[in-house]
């Protein structure tokens, strides 16, 4: 930069304005310096060149200024001034203005410079960390995106230590960016920086078993890699007490549990170093199903600790055996549950079903005394007797007619009344019941009968004997029946069916009542228009 220039420019403006324009974001105020100090000279270009290359005090320029405080639309403006030189000159933290930006997440700043010059993506400090590692380890996934899109090959640049981004990403159990960096290349995960360790042994330093399995599904053989100090995973992560990724990595069938690091040391000794605690119990209790020994007894046979695998191994058989126990316990319970409900309602639909079949009884029985053949004496000392009255078949009628009435009024009540929530005793009520119901069926049909023979007369008598010889042995024959179903199904008792059965039981019971209340139906209802006709015959 000449003298003239330099000279010139700070004739026009100090730097000390122009960096508070930027720092204030104040785009306007930034626009009239700028235009102030090229109006003067519009064919000197370099005096505004040399203005975007000042630094500050601590060594930053204005596009690092406002790249670290992410001021888009100052940065695009100045952008329009600088070229690739000025955006690599490094402020006092060895940091460009395309670094800062990346390290700080504005994915807007680095994607326009990423489309401008996508070589800024490799410059490094130096240190030699580059802008993808400093985005990763601050866990700005965009950004690390972006500039992977840009150049993949930068996953594989090493910090002098030999570390890469996806070494601290997984020690920082930041699962994002290690997915990210594994998907991008998996042999990254066989890197290893200068203490020979690889990124699976800085997972296991860290408390995310998630980012270890990640690490793992890329590349299990790494899983007994080891250290310039001889320390595998087991090692790493049994010192520093992560019982949790202990656990993980003893889950891998290929896993060397009795691996003796340079010191002599098995995970078992190192365990035995940590302080008390939950976590170190858990680590011990780990390592001892998995096999693991002291390294004073690795390849040697011992009897304590055969013992302790076949007790831990006992234990573990005998608590899987009790889940099972539990579970099918709490399939039988639901299964008797299931039953029971069904039960519920099986009893309820038989329930229901006898009521209604009862008041049919009852209207039937009822309305029949009070509709008699022959009608009623009217005279005043027999007003009311109806004329059939001495006749025995009326006797019978009106007996038979009179026990289904009550017993039927009976089962009402005691339908309506009666709420019994145990199972048990609800199949008792309606087992009474139907034996009740069996009666009042029995008295209504002999009340039939015996009113018929007084309907059809002396002369016609054969009908009503007719009548009797074809409806007797039905109605016996159906009692009987069923009486002998009852007791069929009572000798083999409930224990001796199984839950399947009992369904198919229960639901064919319920379609039994069905039927039954509509043969009750039918029969009530061919009752009343036989007696009906019967009836109007005789007035006739």
């Amino acid at each position: 930069m000449e003298v003239s220039n330099s000279s010139k420019a700070l004739r026009f403006i100090t730097h000390q304005p122009f960096f508070s324009a930027v720092g204030s974001g104040d785009l306007d105020s930034l626009k009239q310096l700028l235009d102030k100090l090229s109006g003067d000279d519009p064919s000197d270009a370099s005096t505004i060149s040399d203005l975007m290359a000042l630094q500050n005090e601590a060594g930053e320029t204005a596009l690092f200024l406002a790249a670290a405080k992410n001021l888009h639309e100052i940065f695009s403006y100045l952008l329009s001034f600088s070229d690739i030189q000025t955006l690599k000159i490094r402020s006092n933290s060895d940091m460009d203005a395309f670094h800062i930006a990346a390290k700080l997440g504005h994915l807007g700043i680095v994607k326009e410079l990423l489309g401008i010059w996508p070589e800024l993506c490799k410059s490094c400090d130096s240190s030699n960390t580059s802008p993808l590692y400093s985005a990763a380890v601050k866990d700005h996934l965009d950004v690390v995106n972006a500039i992977l899109d840009a150049d993949a090959s930068l996953i594989k640049i090493v910090r002098k230590n030999g570390k890469t981004a996806l070494h601290t990403a997984a020690r920082y159990g930041l699962l994002q960016i290690v997915k990210a960096l594994i998907d991008r290349d998996r042999g990254i995960v066989s890197i290893k920086d200068k203490k020979g360790q690889t990124a699976l042994h800085m997972a296991v330093k860290g408390q995310c078993p998630l980012v270890v399995e990640e690490i793992l599904q890329a590349d299990c053989s790494i899983l007994n890699e080891r250290d310039k100090k001889g320390n595998t995973a087991v090692h790493m992560a049994t010192r520093k007490g992560r019982s949790q990724n202990v656990s993980l990595l003893l889950t891998y069938t290929s896993v060397d549990v009795n691996a003796i690091n340079n010191q002599h040391e098995t995970a078992m000794d190192l365990a035995d170093k940590l302080q008390y605690g939950e976590s170190t119990l858990e680590i011990k209790e780990s390592l001892t199903e998995a096999g693991a020994k002291y390294a004073r007894h690795v390849g040697k046979v011992d009897e304590a600790m055969e013992l302790k695998r076949t007790v831990s191994d006992i234990k573990h058989e005998v608590h899987s055996q009790f889940k099972e126990h539990e579970q099918t316990r709490r399939r039988v319970s639901g299964i008797a549950k299931e039953l029971k409900k069904l039960h519920r309602e099986a009893v309820q639909n038989t329930t229901n079903s006898v009521t209604v079949v009862a008041v049919l009884f009852a209207s039937i029985a009822f309305l029949a005394i009070f509709n008699l053949p022959g009608q009623y004496f009217t005279d005043k000392s027999n007003a009311g007797k109806a004329n059939i009255a001495d006749s025995i078949a009326f006797r019978v009628f009106c007996l038979l007619n009179a026990t289904s009435l009550f017993i039927s009024l009976a089962v009402v009540v005691v339908q309506i009344t009666l709420v019994a929530w145990d199972t048990r005793a609800q199949r008792q009520v309606v087992s009474v019941v139907n034996k009740l119901m069996w009666v009042a069926c029995t008295c209504t049909c002999g009340a039939f009968l015996s009113i018929a023979f007084l309907v059809v007369g002396k002369p016609n008598s054969w009908m009503a004997i007719t009548i009797t010889i074809m409806g007797a042995p039905i109605l016996v024959g159906d009692s009987c029946k069923h009486v002998l179903l009852c007791f069929s199904g009572n000798t083999l008792g409930f224990s001796a069916v199984t839950p399947k059965d009992a369904s198919k039981g229960l639901v064919g019971a319920s379609l039994s009542h069905g039927r039954t209340l509509q043969i009750y139906q039918i029969l009530m209802t061919i009752t009343l228009i036989l007696r009906r006709s019967m009836l109007c015959r005789h007035q006739i």
